[in-house]
């Protein structure tokens, strides 16, 4: 299961959760707005909950600025490998 910290709303978070649910990724959004906790992680690794997204599964952290395909099939790549 992958956590994607974002806030509800913001561009980058929705094209991420888009791509995951397109790609049948299980997926669980932690709203930054509502959560402590994932506020802090999301200014510590990013700056601000708009800067960009976070991306955790099996003990893995990915920081997503500036949202692309490119950037997206490469994170995806990563994600199966581990999966293997």
């Amino acid at each position: 299961m992958v956590r994607l910290y974002g806030i509800p709303g913001c561009g980058p978070c929705e094209i991420v959760k888009m791509f995951l649910a397109q790609q049948g990724i299980p997926f669980e959004f932690v709203n930054a707005r509502q959560d402590e906790a994932a506020a802090r992680k999301m200014a510590e690794l990013v700056g601000s909950p708009t800067a960009g997204v976070v991306l955790e599964w099996e003990g893995r952290t990915e920081v997503i600025r500036g949202v692309s395909p490119a950037r997206l099939h490469a994170w995806l790549a990563q994600y199966r490998q581990g999966q293997g």
